[in-house]
């Protein structure tokens, strides 16, 4: 029996850890060329992103990306708690002396 670890994300609860690299993208069987790190792969977004995406079912699973959206158009609400988790996440962090103040506030600046 195999076991693997993931982390749950802080903001939304979701896990990720390692992802499996294929020397072929899309055919596993042609073997595996190595490992990495999912979080790695989120110093890659950025803050110039659009804040959402509009999406549509195509049926069978498909989704369909229609067009993306900025926050003035959060007409569902979803920046609200997301402002509210993320700041006690900074605070739960703090308080666990996984993160410091002035680690913080390098970064706002």
């Amino acid at each position: 029996m195999s076991e693997w670890r993931e982390a749950f994300c802080p903001l939304c609860g979701r896990t990720m850890g390692m992802r499996t690299v294929y020397r072929s993208p899309g055919k596993p069987y042609f073997g595996i060329a190595g490992r990495e790190n999912k979080w790695d792969l989120t110093r890659e977004f950025t803050g110039e992103k659009p804040f959402g995406v509009v999406k549509s079912s195509e049926g069978k699973g498909t989704l369909k990306t229609l067009r993306y959206y900025e926050i003035d158009e959060d007409v569902e609400g979803f920046f609200p708690p997301m402002k509210a988790r993320l700041l006690a996440i900074l605070g739960e962090w703090q308080a666990k002396g996984l993160i410091t103040r002035e680690e913080v506030e390098g970064a706002l600046s």
